[in-house]
């Protein structure tokens, strides 16, 4: 399946796309799809749109971000769908348009999406646009000093000093949407229900978002945020402490082929320590790192381009092992997996739809595993 159709802006910059994300490749599609589609539990309930906005943390510290939200498919007549843009490498999305009036069926519960160490903000488009299209308001910003730009251009922080800005960004986050709807002039005006808030964040944005959940280095625990969810979450810069403060319900979605955030020492850890009420957690058996991103699909865009530079091929290569050497599962499969238990979970426990609980139950056994505290 592919989601984007991707191509090349030429120039200088070509060679800073090499470390966008961390891996790149396709693999074959599965005959067996586990779950009802990209979109999540169910079928698509809206049209998405997508806008690029600034949000200011604080006195130097303005971060771009995006806002994928529900359309009217009757609104996207016309409209041209929206292109994902960074130094080098650009794509369209089949799923996101370029702005179009947001559903007046709101307003829409907010979940803000944290990108790993390295990462971007739209480096999870496959489920930022998915939990759009079910009927969320989904923000993500650039962690300034975390991600792919910074480490191209050494500007990249140490954990130490970029992981405690997150919770502060992901408020500014909440509160930028709270501003928006509340703002009569603003396209998002009513649109945001900033009350009932939902978090995902993968890798160092998993312990983004736990703290966010906790508490953290002087900043509380934000009351707004009814739900969280960690994907292959690197949790060690919680403390116990701050473990125990998380109750709100939790899901954590892990694969068994990650290496770089371990079940074994990351998920493991988290499963003895956090109290939520309920705890799911999720772990998908063939599945890497990588696999909770769109880095795959940036591979089969290398393949199809004969003659890149060497040094943008060979950093992309080289990193195929994250999620996409052929003993991961097919990257459209695990995909369809994180959908199904993020969204569903969201849909659940953020968006109050008891109904949704159905999705929260393996489809394959020997591909997921599911167990839940209460």
């Amino acid at each position: 399946m592919r989601r984007y159709f991707i191509f090349l802006i030429t120039g200088l910059l070509v060679v800073l796309a090499a470390g966008l994300w961390g891996a790149g490749g396709v693999n074959a599609q599965s005959s067996e799809p586990s779950a009802p589609g990209d979109a999540g539990p169910g079928s698509p309930e809206y049209a998405v749109g997508r806008r690029t906005i600034s949000i200011t943390v604080e006195p130097g510290r303005t971060l771009d971000a995006d806002i994928w939200y529900p359309v009217d498919p009757s609104a996207t007549t016309g409209v041209a769908k929206s292109t994902y843009e960074f130094p080098g490498l650009a794509y369209t999305s089949t799923v996101a348009f370029d702005s179009p009036p947001v559903s007046s069926d709101g307003p829409f519960p907010l979940v803000v999406y944290s990108h790993g160490s390295g990462g971007l903000r739209y480096v999870s488009a496959f489920l930022t646009e998915a939990l759009a299209a079910r009927g969320f308001v989904v923000v993500s910003v650039d962690h300034k000093g975390n991600t792919a730009i910074d480490e191209l251009s050494g500007t990249q922080g140490t954990p130490q000093q970029v992981i405690p800005l997150r919770p502060k960004d992901i408020r500014a986050e909440i509160d930028a949407m709270a501003a928006a709807s509340a703002d009569s002039t603003n396209a998002l005006a009513g649109a945001i229900d900033t009350e009932n808030v939902g978090l995902i964040g993968h890798s160092a944005g998993g312990a983004g978002v736990l703290m966010t959940a906790s508490g953290h280095d002087g900043v509380g625990a934000d009351k707004r945020v009814k739900a969280v969810v960690g994907l292959a979450a690197y949790v060690d810069p919680l403390s116990n402490e701050e473990f125990k403060k998380i109750k709100i319900p939790t899901m954590l979605i892990s694969g068994t082929l990650d290496t770089t955030t371990p079940i074994k020492t990351q998920t493991e850890k988290a499963w003895k320590s956090i109290p939520a009420d309920p705890f799911y957690r999720v772990d998908l058996k063939g599945v890497g790192h990588q696999s909770f991103s769109d880095v795959c699909y940036y591979e089969e865009l290398i393949d199809a381009k004969p003659g890149l530079p060497a040094a943008l091929v060979d950093a992309v290569k080289s990193r195929t092992d994250e999620a996409c050497a052929p003993k991961f599962l097919p990257i459209t499969t695990a995909h369809q997996l994180i959908d199904r238990y993020s969204v569903g979970f969201l849909e659940r426990y953020v968006g109050n739809d008891k109904a949704a609980a159905k999705w929260l139950k393996p489809t394959q056994p020997k591909i997921v595993s599911i167990s839940v505290k209460n």
